[in-house]
């Protein structure tokens, strides 16, 4: 539901800024995302981490002092881009090669610190189980507001300024739930301050580095495709690379909830010495990822010629190419399983950090040098070739570490019946031309019928029986 509501905020933006003004706008916004993703210097995950290791051991003066060291890390951090951008006007405009941009950007700014403080603590109150405060602000409160200053925005005929306000106050609430919610999840600081609190900051930035290298990486995917365009460009090419980037992302939602459930469950084989099992359980959580991936990859490639004028208008017609190599880009990923979290669940960080180097390395020369040769193609051509590079290499490395037997026989027959419904897809495309709703109905049909079909090589009842027991009859094997 938080996701549709997005995406519908994201439609009304588009088609009512006029298409300059979308891309100023959307180019300052990349660049603050980019701001905000460095600053968080992998601290959230790193916190995530090593909480509940100092709740167990009964270190609450260590686990105060982490959160110290990785809210003031990020705040400095934030605050260091906020008086970049207003102590040096001219520089900031200089770089950006944009008047429009930088006046956003001095308003957009603020989000860099607001957001990065909001994921540490987000990251606190998942190592304290405090799920339900963070499906309130993640899926609750932020889309709820983001679409009222969207609303306010189309309705009173406001501009960028005052939807990059907005969004920055948006932030700004979601901090203040936060912080109300801080005092519960340390317990009372008072009594860890009195005993001696530790600032175990060696610890903490020896396992952040490799995992902000990592980050580094959608940093130069995304991030730098939208900065080339805007500084090799113009706005109307940042346009149309950003107005199909969340529909695109749609196919990313699946791997992003697998994730949640092959973690633990990779972690305890792990733990156990069973890699037969953990290599049967890669397996197929990567087929799992690869039929339920299925429809959104049908909506946002065979029919992005329609999806993509029908939903932001004609003017967008040219971004259809886009969306379908940046479609594709994010499901590569499904059909590599999930490589990077087995690989942390392994240890093998280094190899995770070598391949992030080099591909983030590769994707800004590749990605800047197709920006300047084709625009906003060449931006999504460079996105889909870095991460099929950063995937392959990653799964080599999950290979050799987990030995044969990793996607099999049953991957290759899935990998074939997904090229068949989707050249049976496009031949339905190319001869009748169906409208959106019925582009909608033909990839869920898609779907479906890929996961009746491969019900008895996903194995749902032996992988997560608790999701076996709730699936209808007619998808059990």
């Amino acid at each position: 539901m938080a996701l549709a509501v997005d995406f519908a905020a994201h439609v009304l933006v588009v088609r009512y800024l006029l298409k300059e003004e979308f891309g100023v706008y959307s180019y300052a916004l990349a660049i603050v995302l980019l701001l905000s993703t460095a600053v968080q210097l992998g601290l959230p995950e790193t916190l995530a981490r090593y909480v509940p290791i100092y709740r167990e051991r009964g270190q609450r003066g260590r686990m105060v002092g982490a959160v110290i060291v990785s809210v003031g890390a990020v705040a400095v951090a934030g605050a260091a881009c906020v008086l970049f951008v207003l102590g040096l006007p001219d520089v900031t405009a200089s770089l950006l090669g944009s008047a429009g941009a930088t006046a956003v950007l001095a308003v957009l700014i603020f989000y860099v610190p607001l957001e990065g403080v909001n994921l540490v603590l987000q990251a606190l109150f998942a190592s304290f189980g405090r799920v339900r405060l963070i499906f309130l602000r993640q899926y609750v409160l932020l889309p709820g507001l983001r679409f009222a200053v969207v609303l306010v925005l189309v309705t009173q005929g406001y501009g960028a300024m005052f939807l990059a306000a907005g969004y920055v106050l948006v932030s700004a609430a979601g901090l203040l739930l936060y912080t109300a919610g801080a005092g519960a999840g340390l317990g009372h600081p008072r009594r860890a301050l009195g005993s001696g609190v530790e600032l175990p900051a060696r610890e903490i930035f020896s396992f952040a580095l490799p995992v902000f290298l990592g980050i580094l990486l959608i940093l130069a995917l995304f991030g730098v495709g939208t900065v080339a365009l805007g500084l090799l460009k113009g706005p109307e090419e940042v346009a149309a690379f950003e107005a199909v980037l969340p529909p695109a992302r749609l196919n990313q939602l699946v791997p992003s909830v697998f994730a949640v459930l092959y973690l633990p469950t990779a972690s305890r084989l792990f733990a156990r010495g069973l890699t037969s099992d953990l290599r049967n359980v890669y397996t197929a959580t990567t087929l799992w990822m690869i039929v339920l991936g299925l429809p959104g990859l049908a909506l946002t490639t065979v029919f992005a010629p329609v999806f993509v004028p029908t939903v932001f208008g004609e003017r967008y017609s040219s971004s259809s190419s886009v969306l379908i190599l940046l479609a594709a880009a994010y499901f590569f990923s499904s059909l590599m399983g999930p490589s990077n979290n087995t690989l942390k669940v392994l240890g093998r960080l280094r190899y995770t950090v070598t391949v992030d180097s080099f591909a983030f390395a590769f994707g800004s020369v590749l990605i800047v040098g197709l920006v300047s040769a084709a625009g906003a193609v060449g931006a999504a051509l460079g996105t889909l070739m870095t991460i099929a590079v950063r995937d392959l290499a990653l799964q080599m490395v999950v290979r050799r570490s987990l030995g044969g037997g990793v996607l099999g026989g049953d991957y290759i027959r899935l990998i074939g019946g997904t090229l068949l419904v989707l050249a049976i897809l496009t031949a339905i495309q190319l001869a009748f031309e169906p409208g959106l709703i019925v582009a909608v109905l033909l990839s869920g049909a898609a779907g479906i019928a890929m996961l009746v079909s491969a019900r008895r090589m996903l194995d749902v009842e032996g992988l997560f029986p608790e999701l076996g027991r709730a699936l209808p009859r007619f998808l059990r094997p």
